[in-house]
């Protein structure tokens, strides 16, 4: 065992890191609705789309 952790040691270190990098960046920008990303695009889209609506004079009714 300590033979494999003295060669392979900082490919193992590099892999996990590699593979926590990717956990974070799935968590934070996502594919659905619950990730940071798609909500503040989304509000920001929405948002854009009432404050267009309301200066051309489209106002919810």
């Amino acid at each position: 065992m300590e033979e494999i952790f003295k060669q392979y040691g900082s490919t193992i270190i590099t892999v996990l890191a590699i593979i926590a990098v990717i956990g974070i960046m799935m968590l934070v920008i996502g594919n659905n609705d619950t990730s940071i990303v798609y909500k503040a695009f989304s509000e920001l889209i929405t948002g854009f789309y009432e404050k267009a609506n309301t200066a051309a004079g489209f106002g919810t009714p």
